[in-house]
């Protein structure tokens, strides 16, 4: 419902009892969403006035990571790196065997673009995530395609801070192109372990980052 825009910054949401009905759920079901939700900024709740939607979702979302990564600790951070590392590397796998001449031509222009892109300009953060979601197109699996979907505003998050300093982009242009050419080539081995080289490089300069400006 705040996804929907039904409820919008500032609105108060409505009593538990009145929540616990209308989604047929019982009170530690509500208190414990609105709990999980709070924690990533997007409710805030007082005792006293009532619970209130803060933010939008898209600027919850983007939060999030830099809340997961001030409250949950390194090891945690790492889970959700090496998460995504299995997640792509299963897409490309998929991607190898299905992608299309359409869709090679798709992962091929993004990567183009982030190529021409100036530095720390914003269609570079554009064109990097653009090429990550053509490869999830590829896998044309619709489950993995939704996943990197609702992992978009987390991944511009992840993206915009790499945009931000030098990250060397020479080398980051040169891990897409041995993923992409794994994929035109249809090696799956070659395009998951480029895939895999990518994230953990980029993973660890990102947890890096992040821990030194949570920690001033």
């Amino acid at each position: 419902m705040i996804a929907d825009g039904t409820f919008r910054p500032g609105d108060k949401l409505p009593p538990e009892s009145e929540l616990m009905k209308q989604f047929e759920v019982g009170r530690s079901s509500i208190r414990e969403a609105v709990g999980a939700l709070s924690l990533i900024g997007l409710l805030s709740v007082n005792h006293g006035s009532g619970t209130r939607v803060t933010v939008s979702l898209d600027e919850a979302l983007s939060r999030s990571l830099g809340w997961v990564i001030s409250t949950m600790g390194q090891e945690k951070v790492q889970e959700l790196v090496e998460a995504r590392i299995e997640l792509e590397q299963t897409i490309v796998r998929l991607a190898v065997d299905r992608a299309t001449k359409e869709d090679l031509a798709e992962i091929r222009y993004h990567h183009e673009r982030l190529k021409s892109a100036k530095k720390g300009s914003r269609k570079l953060t554009q064109a990097d995530l653009a090429f990550h979601t053509a490869l999830a197109k590829a896998s044309h699996n619709d489950i993995l395609i939704r996943v990197i979907s609702e992992l978009r505003q987390p991944m511009r998050r992840w993206m915009e801070q790499k945009a931000s300093v030098d990250w060397g982009y020479d080398k980051i242009f040169e891990q897409h192109e041995a993923i992409l050419e794994g994929i035109e080539t249809r090696d799956a081995q070659k395009a998951q372990a480029a895939l895999r080289e990518h994230l953990e490089i980029t993973g660890r300069r990102l947890i890096s980052i992040l821990l030194e400006r949570c920690s001033k």
